[in-house]
């Protein structure tokens, strides 16, 4: 099977690793993939890739490369880029999405982009990276597909066990946050919380953003900026991960967070206030750490005490080997409905 995927740049640890990801699943499967960017922007590793494009002239330099393959597949998360592509079939095209787009668009009123997006997405075949997010452009988008299959976004879990081996320097134990810090991560809720509880663990966010000012303003006011850190960025959060006694996320919107999935994957208990993307994740045993914010200190009170035992079939199901399957079957299942 010869599958392209298409990027606008490998910048980033949020689709552009996903996107990675897959395509070493697809070509460990036996498919020969095709991974195409139009920015040379570059901050992942891609030396594994046996096909590897920077199309600067996008929409000539990818229709070439179409017309050479035999029935080639597309899979992208960029509707607009194809429109104009002449040497594939629509239906040999597949379009990924990550976000709640609806939770997004109603809530910033921008409804030209729900207009526009019902108009990109109608007729498309579609893979949604969670039930929530399926859900949300069914309902709240309103978009009518001629497909839509929720596969998860997949994890190299090897390898996420073996960077969280690197050394840090931290001398005190801690609870963790990951995220921008912006407005959808509700850090200010974090922080709150956090003075709250009055924990002898010390808080470490890592992270960066626009916000980064008034919540350290806001440490201050709370009289806890000697018990949290601001880390920044982190090219490899693992070690944090792996080492941190919880992982509290308070995001207000998420498709499928990441963060919550690595923690699982390194035996790190997560609490998290209710966003939709999570119920992917933290269920049965461990749904009972899934809140209302105004439940929030309670959860993490509990999950110090007592935290279930963090099985393998927890995460297993987004080891990328088995999602890449899943992208395999759901094209062969599209076929032969064709």
């Amino acid at each position: 099977m010869n599958i392209v995927l298409y990027l606008k740049n490998l910048q980033g640890r949020g689709v552009q690793k996903v996107y990675l990801n897959l395509a070493k699943g697809l070509q460990e499967l036996g498919c020969s993939v095709y991974f195409v960017i139009r920015e040379n922007k570059i901050e992942l590793d891609n030396k594994f890739l046996k096909h590897f494009y920077i199309f600067e002239n996008i929409e000539v330099e990818l229709d070439n490369l179409l017309s050479s393959l035999l029935n080639p597949i597309l899979i992208s998360n960029d509707v607009k880029i194809t429109l104009n592509l002449k040497n594939i079939n629509s239906k040999n095209i597949y379009y990924t999405v990550h976000m709640l787009w609806g939770e997004r668009i109603f809530k910033q009123l921008r409804f030209l982009k729900w207009f526009e997006l019902k108009q990109l997405y109608k007729n498309k075949q579609l893979i949604a990276v969670s039930d929530a997010v399926k859900k949300d452009l069914l309902t709240k988008v309103g978009i009518e597909p001629k497909s839509i299959e929720v596969i998860f976004d997949g994890f190299d879990i090897e390898s996420i066990k073996k960077l969280a081996n690197e050394p840090i320097d931290l001398s005190s134990d801690y609870m963790l946050n990951i995220g921008a810090l912006s407005q959808e991560k509700n850090h200010k809720l974090l922080l709150r919380s956090y003075a709250k509880l009055n924990s002898p663990l010390d808080l470490i966010i890592i992270g960066s953003g626009k916000l980064e000012k008034s919540l350290k303003s806001l440490a201050k006011k709370l009289s806890i900026e000697n018990k949290v850190h601001f880390v920044g960025f982190k090219s490899n959060p693992y070690p944090y991960i792996k080492n941190a006694k919880l992982v509290i996320s308070t995001s207000t919107n998420e498709a499928l967070p990441g963060v919550i999935i690595e923690s699982l994957i390194l035996n790190t208990p997560v609490v998290s206030t209710q966003s939709k993307g999570v119920s992917s994740i933290l269920n049965g045993n461990l749904s009972p750490f899934v809140v209302k914010n105004s439940k929030l200190i309670e959860a993490i009170s509990k999950a110090l005490k007592n935290y279930p035992s963090i099985k393998v079939e927890d995460y297993d199901k987004f080891c990328y080997k088995k999602i890449a399957s899943c992208y395999v079957d759901y094209i062969s299942r599209r076929k032969n409905d064709e």
